[in-house]
């Protein structure tokens, strides 16, 4: 399988360009990927196509397209809102989350949360990476800290809540709703319905992926 890298906008074919300072690093100094190597190119928009590196101008790596940009099936219509958990939990959900196509991330400060600060940036990155990994063309969005009555959400929400009912899987845009280490109060759960995850008790990182593969909406 070709490397993937991000560049945007992505060059016509037969087109050279130069890539980014830090994409460039990682090429020629990090992944050490050999001249006259074929990679791929995204936008993070939903777009690819293959070039071939060929050589480096002023530190940077120039690459020319071997093909006119296609169009790579995109994100499932989900938006998954969580309740902040600990770094190594949410750093966790953002990767496995974005391998398995969610849309859009919607993070808040729950009542039980015990982690409260906001990295967007380092947050961004981790999911530039998975999708990279993965193979998406496309990144999902990753939102700010918001109050979580104030987001706008798809109005089918699914919360996924102990003893909460096994629910047919989506068919259109959803929202799916996670909550941390110590889980969701009453007041969080108002304007959602229950959804169940089975009979034990999740982490929040497995909760998140256990929704995903239960209550993604078809694309």
């Amino acid at each position: 399988m070709s490397r993937r890298f991000r560049h945007a906008p992505l060059p016509p074919a037969g087109e050279a360009c130069l890539l980014a300072p830090e994409v460039s690093h990682h090429v020629l100094h990090v992944t050490l990927v050999p001249r006259g190597t074929e990679l791929v190119l995204f936008d993070g928009e939903g777009f690819e196509c293959r070039a071939r590196l060929v050589g480096m101008v002023d530190g940077l790596a120039q690459v020319q397209a071997l093909e006119s940009a296609r169009a790579v099936a995109g994100a499932a219509p989900v938006a998954l809102v969580v309740g902040l958990p600990r770094k190594p939990a949410w750093e966790r959900i953002l990767r496995m989350a974005t391998e398995m196509g969610v849309a859009s991330f919607h993070p808040f400060v729950a009542a039980r949360s015990v982690a409260r600060g906001e990295h967007l940036q380092r947050w961004e990155r981790v999911v530039e990476s998975a999708a990279q990994q993965c193979g998406r063309a496309d990144i999902p969005r990753v939102h700010g800290l918001q109050r979580l009555k104030e987001m706008e959400l798809p109005a089918h929400r699914l919360a996924m809540a102990p003893g909460g009912d096994d629910v047919a899987r989506p068919t259109g845009a959803t929202a799916l709703l996670i909550g941390p280490e110590g889980g969701l109060v009453e007041a969080e759960l108002e304007g959602w319905t229950r959804a169940g995850l089975g009979p034990t008790v999740l982490r929040a990182d497995t909760a998140a992926v256990a929704a995903l593969a239960l209550y993604s909406p078809t694309r």
